[in-house]
């Protein structure tokens, strides 16, 4: 593992940019969610001990307690992930009871991404996990399945590639599992539409600052199609209403299925 040298202004610097990044994230204290990327990063630190026999020792020390507050960290900040608009992670693998698997797949999926030595000699770990994988199958509704018929959806005449949901300007709270509906409060898109392996692969959504950055993202492909979001559902902060026009145009177009299966939706956010 390298490790990088950074003065204390220096790692605010670089903080900085990387929260200006053309990614959609939430920010916390000590760590952040990439809702484009589908990684979850904590960072903590940790100082050599008082008294050791030297300073590679007192440096082994600090990375290792860095590590382990990180992952605790991580474990905390994962469970506040909103699942849908009805449960957080704490709250879906408490009514499981599932909470130990969480720790095992902390320990086994997530992996050191930085680590920064501090002038003082202070250790800093970011340590990361996708959302997606086996993380993703362990908090992901079961109604969320395979669905076989995926390479067999026909290709023709492809109306579009993926679908693009504007929600600047809607209080949209992200989540792993959103879902469309029409004003008529018909799903135009949710859990039964995309294929489980997809959404594990991927996500079943993902998330995106500003519009143009959106139609270059090769989730949705070259032909995505563009949709204004009208408000959230009443109740649910993270599922996007549309309209009944937009719906159609939507269910009407061959594509859907396999672009649905395959989770190529996207939603633009401020």
């Amino acid at each position: 593992m390298i490790l990088y040298f950074l003065t204390v202004g220096t790692l605010l610097l670089s903080l900085q940019n990387w929260a200006c990044a053309d990614t959609y994230t939430q920010a916390f204290e000590r760590g952040r969610v990439d809702w484009t990327n589908g990684i979850v990063e904590v960072w903590a630190g940790a100082a050599p001990p008082a008294h050791v026999l030297n300073p590679a020792q007192g440096r082994a020390l600090a990375e290792a307690e860095a590590e382990t507050l990180a992952r605790d960290a991580l474990m905390g900040l994962l469970q506040s992930i909103r699942i849908d608009s009805k449960s957080t992670v704490r709250e879906a693998l408490d009514h499981e009871g599932a909470r130990d698997d969480l720790v095992v797949a902390v320990l086994r999926n997530s992996y050191v991404a930085e680590k920064f030595i501090l002038a003082d000699g202070t250790v800093k770990v970011t340590v990361a996990i996708k959302l997606n994988g086996s993380f993703g199958d362990l908090v992901l509704p079961k109604t969320v399945m395979t669905i076989k018929s995926v390479e067999q959806s026909s290709k023709k005449e492809e109306q579009f590639t993926g679908l693009i949901l504007d929600c600047r300007g809607i209080p949209l709270s992200p989540a792993m599992v959103p879902m469309i509906v029409g004003e008529d409060g018909q799903v135009v898109y949710g859990t039964a539409y995309v294929s489980r392996d997809h959404a594990l692969e991927g996500g079943v959504a993902a998330y995106a600052r500003g519009l143009a950055k959106a139609r270059d993202n090769p989730r949705v492909g070259p032909k995505p199609l563009i949709v204004k979001g009208l408000r959230t559902v009443k109740g649910r902060s993270s599922d996007i209403v549309i309209s009944n026009a937009d719906a159609g145009k939507i269910k009407g177009s061959g594509s859907n299925i396999s672009v649905f299966h395959r989770g190529r939706v996207l939603f633009v956010m401020e």
